[in-house]
């Protein structure tokens, strides 16, 4: 991992930043394609190919991989670690098929098993809003990582369309 006092920037080694951002994604367990889906969930307007490139070539040291991707990948890393801290007294039960479930605040996670060893997430809000599905997992744990920032994901939109309402709400009564 680079640190700021330890790497001047313009000391810093393309190998050493390739080693970085591998570094991080192993921690993550993600692919390039889970970043670049990271990406697109976060704003990034471009391709999937087109970031997949950018990425891939990032790691082949054919780039020089940038600070924004470097930083945001890093954040990830720092989010991960927030959200295993959260949500580490989850009880999951598995079910009779399976599927592992938990409640969480207002929201059922479900993580089914699917072929090849892959788990598909679910999250459901009780008022039936379901959050836009992720790529299947690999692993349980791996599936359970990515359901927390699913969860995190859906509370926020929830929220936001709260929000949202209000301000409606409030431009209706002026």
């Amino acid at each position: 991992m680079i640190e700021d006092d330890d790497f001047p920037s313009e000391k810093l080694d393309t190998a050493v930043l390739v080693d970085t951002l591998r570094e991080d994604l192993d921690e993550l367990n993600w692919t390039p394609a889970a970043l670049m889906d990271r990406m697109r969930s976060l704003g990034d307007y471009r391709s999937p190919a087109t970031i997949l490139r950018g990425i891939n070539r990032a790691l082949e040291g054919q780039i020089r991989p940038s600070g924004e991707l470097l930083a945001l990948v890093r954040q990830a890393v720092r989010f991960k670690r927030r959200l295993q801290r959260t949500f580490e007294g989850t009880t999951w039960a598995e079910l009779g098929d399976g599927s592992h479930t938990a409640e969480v605040g207002e929201f059922r996670v479900t993580l089914v098993p699917r072929s090849k060893g892959r788990w598909h997430i679910l999250v459901v809000h009780e008022n039936g809003y379901c959050a836009p599905y992720p790529r299947w997992q690999d692993t349980l744990e791996a599936a359970k990582h990515m359901a927390f920032i699913t969860l995190d994901n859906a509370q926020n939109w929830l929220h936001e369309c709260a929000e949202e309402q209000a301000s409606e709400a409030a431009k209706e009564s002026s």
